[in-house]
């Protein structure tokens, strides 16, 4: 290892770890998306305090705060809301956990995901889990697949998941649940 790779807070596990999870993924699901309805869907929060300055657009919900928009759930102990000018918003929530959670397209599936702190930008579908970061992928009666980390990447979109850990941390981990072979 460089020295340069030493003093990142952060390293990435990739290759066996990212190319077997997407493997797996992809053989044992037909491929799937989040929900293409919610892109359209309005976002509702709903929190025990809010502070709103609509010059900046920037928004602060605290105590049990909830935000829906269409399938996704977000829900924390604050989450800030950051309206950008190009139409598009990015929210980071905190929690005790944080958490996430989102229908897949087309299938009976939801991902759901928890973490110290969660940023969700709703241009990209990218969501970035950290501190004691899990993601799961659960069918109708029980988890399908398990993924943690210090700090996971999530693409909606893709569903390609990226894995990082803090040197020192325990590894990251991937738990692939028994399927039946599909036809």
């Amino acid at each position: 290892m460089t020295e340069a790779h030493c003093h990142q807070p952060y390293r990435t596990v990739r290759g066996l770890l990212v190319v077997g999870l997407c493997m797996a993924l992809c053989s044992l699901s037909p491929p799937a998306q989040a929900e293409k309805a919610d892109r359209q869907a309005p976002t509702n929060i709903d929190s025990d305090k809010l502070d709103h300055d609509d010059k900046t657009k920037r928004s602060i919900f605290t105590g049990n705060v909830v935000l829906t928009k269409g399938s996704l759930i977000l829900r924390g102990d604050r989450l800030e809301l950051q309206q950008l000018p190009d139409g598009r918003a990015q929210a980071v929530v905190t929690g005790k956990p944080a958490r996430f959670r989102q229908k897949r397209e087309a299938v009976a599936e939801w991902m759901e995901g928890e973490g110290a702190l969660i940023t969700y930008n709703d241009q990209t579908e990218i969501a970035v889990l950290t501190g004691n970061a899990v993601m799961r992928r659960v069918g109708p009666a029980h988890e399908l697949d398990r993924v943690s980390g210090d700090r996971l990447r999530y693409n909606n979109i893709t569903e390609f998941y990226e894995v990082e850990i803090k040197p020192g941390q325990p590894r990251a981990r991937m738990t692939l649940m028994p399927r039946e072979a599909q036809p």
